[in-house]
């Protein structure tokens, strides 16, 4: 074979399992994208998981992972301010926490350095806040063959010193039908990584989380785990896991569809109702409640309708900005 030849037989190829750090969400030598909408609390669940991993602690399943080092590469949140004290108030382990302490992009340079860090200190997770920020300005975000090479010099990367990896990416605003085509940029993304996992509000619950599977293509997908972000008496909120759901990624995809229509109609609904001028706010939710538009959708769609509110005595009145 020559030495410049990108072709090789199966014979020539050793067979492997695949390795989990949590099965069959994130496996390890591959790269996880996690993605949804922002202000979801991403960054807080990747903590969440990365604490798991340098105590050693069970997983949402009742696995228990190895005790292991964990990378947290952000543009998002600063070290001393953000990831240190919500990463102490979940248990970790500081001294297995390394975090980038400059910004570099994952061109040539950058790829020696993150090379460096890898080799010397030999993570078992990364995580990478948010994907986009840390390419290169000469990626095309939209060009499939430009996303697809960048991806996969960095896949060759983790590969070779093996950690689970993780990279959030977040949706765009508008659904689009299924979750895997919901994610900012290239499908290519998600046609790189060999699994993707969504996070979303509970259709039921707006203080739970789901977190749900949008791809995986070297296993089955499981039940949807659910999660709560919990304020403490002292100290930062906490992640608290409540079991599992039926509901799929695609179900929370369409669910931010019918979130969109329903604030439509609740648009609609303020304009027409209060054409005639202004009404006291509790007439208001009386006449919404029943043609079944609930208080948090009219609440959000209060501005769009150009709706104000004024104060006569006692009582508060909501009226059309015109009116």
């Amino acid at each position: 074979m020559k030495k410049d030849d990108p072709f090789r037989t199966l014979a020539e190829i050793e067979a492997k399992e695949i390795d989990w750090l949590w099965k069959p969400l994130i496996p390890y030598e591959k790269t996880t994208i996690l993605e949804g909408d922002p202000e979801l609390g991403k960054s807080y669940l990747c903590m969440h998981i990365a604490a798991i991993v340098t105590r050693g602690a069970k997983l949402p399943d009742g696995s228990r992972v190895s005790k292991g080092n964990v990378l947290y590469i952000s543009s998002e949140d600063d070290a001393a301010d953000t990831i240190r004290p919500r990463m102490e108030q979940m248990g970790a382990d500081l001294k297995r926490v390394r975090v980038l302490d400059d910004f570099i992009v994952f061109d040539d340079k950058g790829q020696r350095r993150l090379r460096d860090e890898l080799e010397d200190h030999t993570p078992d997770l990364v995580v990478i806040d948010t994907l986009y920020s840390f390419l290169s300005d000469k990626v095309d975000l939209g060009k499939p063959t430009s996303i697809r090479a960048a991806l996969h010099q960095l896949d060759k990367l983790f590969k070779e010193y093996g950690p689970a990896v993780i990279a959030i990416r977040h949706w765009t605003k508008g659904g689009k039908g299924k979750a895997i085509y919901r994610g900012v940029g290239s499908i290519d993304v998600i046609g790189v990584a060999r699994t993707a996992l969504a996070v979303a509000k509970h259709p039921e619950n707006e203080n739970l989380r789901i977190l749900a599977q949008v791809k995986n293509n070297i296993g089955a997908k499981p039940r949807s785990y659910v999660y709560e972000i919990v304020a403490q008496p002292q100290g930062l909120p906490v992640i608290e896991w409540r079991g599992t759901t039926h509901y799929s990624a695609d179900d929370l995809e369409r669910q931010g569809q019918d979130d969109q229509s329903e604030e439509a109609r609740a648009v609609e609904f303020l304009r027409e109702v209060l054409a005639k001028g202004p009404l006291p706010s509790a007439e208001v939710f009386i006449r919404a409640a029943d043609v079944e538009i609930s208080r948090p959708t009219l609440n959000r769609a209060k501005r769009e309708a150009g709706v104000r509110s004024e104060k006569k005595g006692k009582t508060w009145f909501w009226k059309l900005a015109e009116t």
